[in-house]
């Protein structure tokens, strides 16, 4: 995938990312980046730097919380699909014993 360059700013600073991901998905990355910077050190005199570890560590949170939910679904689909082939499994055994019952009065 090709990459391109994306100007940014964070906190006032510009900074360029190559990224083969889309411009506007970076852009859109970075101003979640700003908002969480602002929320963190809005007069409250922490430094960029310790902003900057906050806002990883809330992102690396997030993160983390958002993979394993996902692993949570994955599996509780995973348990589904395997109910459903059950299901599916006596369904059509059910059906086999039924069209057995049809045939046998139809005689």
């Amino acid at each position: 995938m090709e990459k391109s360059r994306v100007e940014i700013s964070v906190r006032n600073q510009s900074y360029t990312i190559i990224s083969s991901e889309p411009p506007e998905n970076v852009i859109a990355l970075s101003n979640e980046l700003n908002e969480k910077l602002n929320a963190i050190m809005n007069g409250t005199g922490v430094s960029l730097t310790q902003g900057l570890i906050l806002a990883a560590l809330d992102f690396a949170d997030e993160a983390k919380k958002s993979t394993a939910l996902a692993e949570k679904y994955k599996n509780e689909i995973a348990d589904y699909l395997e109910d459903a082939e059950k299901a599916m499994t006596q369904r059509d055994k059910y059906k086999r014993e039924l069209d057995k019952l049809k045939a046998k009065n139809n005689k």
